[in-house]
């Protein structure tokens, strides 16, 4: 059943990035054509490009993290990081771009198609994070720790169930299921006793630190 929708899944998440470009070329096009008309000066026209690149990326990486459940509140900082970089790096094209602007504007006899053309990198560049927000995710879901209600439970395994956080975040704490470090595993002098497994969900991720075990 799930394989049948796959394909109306993968339409809404095309819609989504689409719906987001295009709302992101619109804001740049204004910009330009406000400085190629000479409507605003390239002041001005700097503060809607910053503007629309930090909302736009942020969007766009909140839009394609979503896609595989992931909010901004499960973001790692390592993920933060990223997008604040690409950030960075995008609001320093700026200048460059809008020099060309000025340099092809109306009162220079310039024309606005070629300008508009060259937006179009732009855009792609936010596709781009996008892509990147939903990739991160994937390979980075969100496990679920769950216990085997059947089984005698651990005081280490007790603390953990329930319990949400990325897999990288697990990771680094060192804890999974079977790790050495459990209580269970302990005591049974390294034979495997603990029960618990991993599920992938896209349910809110557990506030606060994992327990210390």
């Amino acid at each position: 059943m799930m394989a049948d929708l796959e394909p109306f899944f993968a339409d809404l998440q095309e819609q989504t990035a689409d719906r987001g470009a295009s709302n992101y070329r619109s804001s740049l096009r204004s910009a330009i054509r406000g400085l190629w008309s000479g409507a605003i000066d390239d002041i001005q026209a700097f503060e809607v490009f910053m503007l629309s690149i930090r909302d736009g990326f942020t969007r766009a990486y909140r839009d394609g993290s979503a896609e595989v459940g992931i909010v901004p509140a499960d973001w790692t900082v390592q993920e933060r990081q990223w997008l604040e970089q690409k950030t960075r790096e995008e609001i320093g094209f700026i200048d460059g771009f809008l020099n060309a602007i000025i340099a092809g504007s109306k009162a220079n006899g310039g024309k606005l198609a070629p300008l508009f053309n060259r937006a179009e990198l732009w855009v792609q560049r936010y596709l781009e994070v996008y892509t990147q927000g939903m990739l991160t995710a994937k390979t980075d879901p969100k496990l679920l720790w769950v216990w085997d209600p059947a089984a005698e439970h651990c005081p280490s395994c007790a603390a953990l169930q329930g319990k949400i956080k990325r897999q990288s975040q697990w990771q680094a704490a060192g804890l999974y299921p079977q790790a050495p470090v459990l209580a269970c595993m302990q005591s049974a002098g390294g034979i495997t006793v603990c029960k618990c497994h991993f599920e992938v969900t896209t349910d809110p991720a557990t506030r606060g630190p994992l327990p210390r075990i």
